[in-house]
């Protein structure tokens, strides 16, 4: 079918919209399946300002997250280059740009496009120099601007209105998937795994040093750390990973008490709490883990199962939940150092 000047001649539609149409569909749909399976904000972010690259066609996405009336700093995170690059820094609250304040303030959006502009609302920017647009979107949680997105463009042509559009509907999007990634977490459950998540697992640990505290029973915790799953996503992609660190807390689940709890403490890091077990017993425990863990089926990048370090220790009177996860990841470091693929525990000496 011909085409003139991206036109459709035949039916007379703008085959551009049509593509840019194509491209927010496409991007509302990644930001959707994220928010399905993300563990924190952090990634979420990162994905925004990735299709935010990509479909209004920006150069840098800068997100101000807004701190409460008595925050002293805030965060400003600046993505580039596809949302590979991120640059952070912190800027006094009392030094909020004005057009940030206002899109807060507000909940609407802005477009600077001349130099006057840039220097009135955005001047850290128009310190950088060479900017042609900047466009400032809110993004909303629970009917509060939490954040502010602005859109850079260094080169080319102002937003147009279709690009406003898309980016509008981007962030709009975005602020429904965090609403739902912060749901999960709030709600205790890791969104890959299904395993309780980092906030649920301290509030536990710190129900179950009460516990302890008032009982005097013993309490031991593991912090399990997979070795060389790297390999496994650069070679075989994140699904492979995903999928292994699922086959991992089923093992752990399977494996443990029906009262112990398991949880993913961060990335390939896992937390065991096992309540009324003194170090020895916590030691066998772990030893009986790993073996189940190697026993997994994995990719061809790593035979023989999934190894692991396990650091673990016993929580002692006037030990804090810090404390404790502290002492359980020395003992890990030292499982690292002396080999990989091995249990150490919190009093054994350093080899």
């Amino acid at each position: 079918m011909p085409y003139v000047d991206g036109m459709d001649v035949v039916s007379g539609t703008d085959t551009s919209t049509h593509a840019g149409v194509d491209r927010l569909l496409a991007g509302i749909r990644r930001l959707t399946a994220l928010a399905d399976g993300a563990s924190d904000a952090d990634a979420f972010f990162r994905a925004l300002a990735r299709e935010l690259l990509a479909v209004p066609g920006a150069e840098e996405v800068h997100i101000h997250h807004l701190g409460g009336p008595d925050a002293e700093d805030e965060l400003v995170a600046v993505y580039m280059f596809d949302g590979e690059a991120r640059v952070s820094y912190l800027v006094p609250r009392a030094e909020r740009a004005p057009g940030v304040s206002w899109v807060a303030s507000t909940g609407q959006s802005f477009l600077a496009a001349e130099l006057e502009e840039f220097q009135a609302s955005v001047p850290r920017l128009a310190e950088t120099g060479g900017v042609r647009a900047a466009l400032l979107l809110p993004l909303a949680d629970r009917g509060e601007v939490e954040a502010v997105v602005m859109l850079v463009r260094r080169v080319g042509e102002v937003f147009a209105a279709a690009d406003v559009e898309l980016a509008t509907a981007l962030v709009e999007q975005g602020s429904t998937a965090l609403a739902l990634v912060r749901a999960r977490a709030e709600a205790g459950t890791d969104a890959v795994t299904g395993a309780m998540n980092h906030r649920a697992m301290r509030r536990r640990l710190d129900e179950e040093i009460g516990r302890a505290a008032r009982s005097g029973g013993p309490l031991s915790c593991l912090l399990i750390d997979l070795d060389d799953f790297k390999l496994v996503n650069d070679r075989h992609g994140h699904g492979a990973g995903d999928a292994m660190l699922r086959s991992v807390v089923q093992a752990l689940v399977g494996e443990f008490r029906a009262f112990d709890r398991v949880a993913r403490y961060g990335g390939d890091e896992f937390v065991v709490i096992l309540p009324n077990a003194d170090l020895t017993s916590a030691a066998a425990a772990a030893a009986r883990a790993l073996e189940r863990m190697r026993e997994l089926p994995t990719p061809s990048t790593l035979p023989g199962g999934v190894a692991a370090s396990i650091g673990v220790a016993q929580w002692e009177q006037e030990m804090s939940t810090d404390e404790l996860l502290e002492a359980c990841d020395t003992a890990l470091m030292r499982s690292k150092r002396q080999g990989k693929g091995r249990v150490t525990s919190a009093t054994e000496p350093l080899a």
